[in-house]
């Protein structure tokens, strides 16, 4: 995440921006159902700089409000596609179970401030609005929703103490879902690289030495995570053992960078929930057809679909297929690299006055 002050236009008043990126999953493995519902997993994410930005000012009142800025959200341009398209359906508003997840967060940190002992008389005016400006498509498998929402923790710290914690932002996200913790914890110094095992709530930065370059391409339906996740289960009954990431670790931690590596490195990708995303919609194989007419090294799911990425030799490539397929309409197309903002915690923060 990249932090910085900003300005509101409209009324001069002094808040918070921060720019927060995508994820895509190297590996993909579920162990298994979970008492509460969830499911253990063993994932390596690796955060892209395909990014929303947000931004958050104080309110007059205790009221949470978000704007939702679409002005740079790709649209596909088939029109009879676009109409069923849901990838730009952004809730902004709810902060209950079934409402945007920037203000659960925010919800869920207010309370948590209103919990303290000797909370001050500010506590009892913590209101925000939050303008999102989206880029990262919903409904894809790329993360955009939790980094939002561990966006929205650290914005609403600092709007309402000038500082983060992280110990606690960390356990309000383990709470809230299961990706939002690798946004937070996910630094390792260099890029955004992580092993999150259990919901994916446990983060354990890796090394990664590799500059990653590739290709997100999104259909114009999305994938249900519950659907998907249903889907699964029968293939993790039949399966004779989990697989494991070690190889793909290895390869990312002591290969040196150059297209060999990468081409290794595409060869490991692996998500076990790419069969169950198929049959969730048949727009997960068109892209994966579409995909291959450019001969990648591989391809792969990120997360439950339905969006599918490659791995490509350098950004070039990658900026050169995007534009074509932009052209064709049919599908939204992304340029990727390995997203290197430093972590939070490197961060100089300026107190407000």
């Amino acid at each position: 995440m990249r932090i910085d002050r900003a300005t509101r236009p409209q009324t001069g008043q002094a808040g918070w921006r921060i720019t927060t990126p995508a994820k895509i999953n190297l590996f993909l493995e579920v162990l298994g159902k979970r008492p509460d519902g969830y499911h253990d997993l063993d994932t390596v994410m690796l955060a892209i700089d395909l990014t929303d930005t947000l931004e958050i000012y104080p309110a007059e009142s205790d009221q949470l409000s978000l704007e939702v800025d679409l002005s740079d959200a790709q649209v596909v341009s088939n029109q009879e596609l676009a109409r069923e398209d849901k990838a730009w359906e952004i809730p902004s508003h709810g902060s209950g179970l079934h409402g945007n997840l920037v203000l659960r967060a925010l919800e869920s940190l207010r309370q948590h401030l209103d919990s303290c002992a000797g909370a001050s008389p500010r506590a009892q005016m913590r209101g925000a609005h939050v303008i999102l400006k989206k880029r990262i498509p919903s409904q894809a498998g790329l993360g955009g929703g939790s980094s939002d929402a561990a966006a929205a923790l650290v914005l609403g710290s600092l709007l309402w103490q000038d500082r983060y914690e992280p110990q606690v932002l960390g356990e309000l996200a383990s709470r809230l879902g299961s990706d939002i913790n690798f946004f937070l914890e996910g630094h390792n110094g260099l890029n955004w690289t992580a092993r999150c095992t259990q919901r994916g709530q446990i983060v354990q930065p890796i090394e990664n030495n590799l500059a990653i370059h590739g290709l997100i391409v999104h259909p114009p339906m999305g994938c249900s995570t519950a659907q998907v996740f249903s889907l699964v289960r029968q293939s993790i009954a039949d399966r004779k053992q989990a697989q494991s990431p070690e190889a793909l670790l290895e390869c990312l931690i002591n290969l040196p960078e150059n297209p060999h590596s990468t081409a290794r490195l595409s060869r490991l990708l692996y998500n076990r929930l790419g069969e169950a995303a198929v049959q969730t919609t048949e727009w997960v194989q068109r892209t994966a057809q579409r995909i291959d007419r450019y001969k990648p090294y591989s391809q792969c799911l990120s997360g439950s679909g339905s969006a599918r990425f490659c791995l490509l030799p350098d950004r070039a490539q990658a900026e050169t297929i995007a534009a074509q397929l932009q052209r064709e309409g049919d599908f939204r197309a992304y340029p990727f690299t390995t997203w290197t903002s430093p972590s939070i915690l490197d961060q100089t923060i300026q107190r407000t006055e």
